[in-house]
């Protein structure tokens, strides 16, 4: 454990006190790269400071998990590992510290990896935990992004009574934000879940407009005042660009339209079907689609 725990480097050692502990993973639970670009955006916002990583090698697969490697501005080239950093944003009012920590799912132990996080957030004193994600849902791209909470308790301490999530109902495979819930629930932390839900029909690297969604949301917990203009902006422009791309895409059109009658009859999906069972319904509605298609074709030929 001594050396696992060397994987915890720090440059610094600040002290925080009274911490709201915000966290995403890339990965499974990053749909679109919109949970961790919405905390990253917190990040430059209030000009956070990085002060610990957890060191990669002990964590991941790297077959699975691969480095990635660019080309730099000055014609050098850079090798990036799997990055978990710690940062730290300090109150001058006598409010709630930040802390935020932005990571990658790892392959490898779980359990031991949580206990670094766990370690971090008890010498940070955290007092609530949000953990931010974002899936694939049955949700169309034309109406407005649907992000919901869950917590752990009905109380999620001073100055959170106005925040009123529901208790989480979902039973199957897991990610770390589970785990970290438990870890940190098993000392009476409360803790709470944000969820953005992306149309699992787009093929996009990511999606401003849900990050966007998502960051509003999260202003209920931190007293910093956060600028979206900017992010208001790009979630225009590529809405704007959707809207060219699918023009032509008669088979997706029609598949929206039935996403949209369910969205507006309220027929809430607050618990999403798979992934599986997402891309499932789609290739059935497309393959029905081509059917009815041959058919009247058919029809055309014989008249």
């Amino acid at each position: 454990m001594a050396r696992l725990l060397a994987a915890l480097l720090y440059t610094e050692h600040p002290i925080l006190s009274n911490t709201i502990f915000l966290s995403a993973w890339g990965g499974w639970p990053d749909a679109a790269e919109s949970a961790t670009r919405a905390l990253r955006e917190l990040v430059s916002q209030v000009s956070a400071t990085k002060f610990a990583t957890i060191d990669p090698e002990d964590f991941y697969d790297f077959a699975e998990q691969r480095p990635l490697i660019s080309n730099e501005t000055d014609g050098s080239r850079k090798l990036t590992w799997p990055e978990n950093e710690f940062y730290y944003w300090k109150s001058d009012d006598g409010g709630h510290d930040l802390l935020i920590f932005i990571g990658v799912e790892p392959n490898l132990r779980w359990r031991t990896y949580t206990d670094l996080v766990y370690k971090v957030a008890k010498e940070s004193d955290t007092r609530l935990l949000v953990t931010v994600g974002a899936l694939l849902g049955s949700v169309p791209h034309t109406r407005s992004p649907r992000v919901t909470g869950s917590s752990s308790s009905e109380n999620l301490g001073t100055g959170f009574e106005h925040v009123k999530y529901a208790f989480p109902n979902y039973e199957g495979p897991s990610g770390l934000t589970s785990v970290l819930i438990e870890r940190m629930s098993g000392d009476d932390v409360p803790c709470a879940s944000v969820w953005g839900h992306s149309p699992h029909y787009l093929q996009v690297a990511q999606n401003p407009t849900l990050t966007y969604a998502i960051l509003s949301e999260l202003q209920q917990f931190i007293s910093v005042p956060i600028d979206l203009s900017n992010i208001a902006r790009e979630s225009e422009e590529f809405d704007e660009n959707l809207v060219t791309a699918l023009s032509d895409q008669q088979e997706i059109e029609g598949y929206v339209k039935r996403l949209e009658e369910r969205y507006d009859s309220e027929e809430e999906y607050l618990q999403s079907p798979e992934p599986a069972a997402l891309v499932q319904e789609l290739e059935d509605f497309l393959r029905q689609q081509r059917t009815n298609d041959d058919a009247a074709d058919d029809g055309d030929i014989d008249d």
